[in-house]
């Protein structure tokens, strides 16, 4: 199973393609995306919405060692963006959770 890079949101389980398709749109914007897959359950299958970060963040962090300041500096403007990307993702899940907190 491929797991999102950034996160797996709960799917709901009524509006489902709306759901869908409002994510799609709110992560294009910011320059994520959003696949939907399903997980094996005993209980059976159920889908899952996975995050992934835009190809450019995806492994940044500020641990990697660098061996000049250059590559050090250029990681840390990479790790800002990062965060100003979290923060869009932030507010994306807090709306998306309002709008569909009845079929969560």
């Amino acid at each position: 199973m491929d797991l999102g890079t950034y996160s797996t949101i709960d799917c709901p389980t009524k509006k489902q393609d709306e759901a869908y398709t409002w994510l799609q749109k709110e992560f294009e914007k910011i320059g994520g995306t959003v696949r939907m897959i399903m997980n094996l359950h005993d209980f059976g299958p159920y889908p899952s919405f996975e995050i992934d970060y835009p190809e450019n963040l995806e492994n940044i962090d500020l641990d990697t060692e660098f061996e000049n300041e250059e590559d050090l500096v250029e990681n840390q403007k990479l790790v800002e963006k990062k965060d100003e990307w979290l923060g869009e993702t932030y507010d994306i899940q807090d709306r998306y959770n309002k709008r569909f907190k009845a079929y969560l």
